[in-house]
């Protein structure tokens, strides 16, 4: 289980989860963990974005921070899946 779930608050959650599905990242009623699926040959999408995040999650301290670190997590795995379908 990655860093995120494991310091990730409820309140925390449901401001990722509510913004990531304003963005259309998410689908309504998906839980936070669908922004972060990808198929075997995306792999490298989720690797690059827990290179880039997982130390700055530890390093938060309260649910926005936990929020915005979510947010900006799965914003980096949409953005390298796509990359990768282009």
């Amino acid at each position: 289980m990655s860093i995120l779930f494991e310091k990730l608050t409820p309140a925390a959650r449901d401001i990722a989860e509510a913004k990531l599905r304003e963005e259309g990242i998410l689908a309504p009623d998906a839980p936070l963990e669908y922004a972060f699926e990808v198929l075997p040959s995306e792999r490298t999408a989720l690797e690059i974005a827990r290179d880039s995040f997982d130390s700055k999650i530890a390093a938060c301290k309260d649910d926005v921070c936990l929020a915005d670190m979510a947010i900006a997590k799965a914003r980096r795995v949409h953005k390298e899946v796509m990359a990768l379908q282009s």
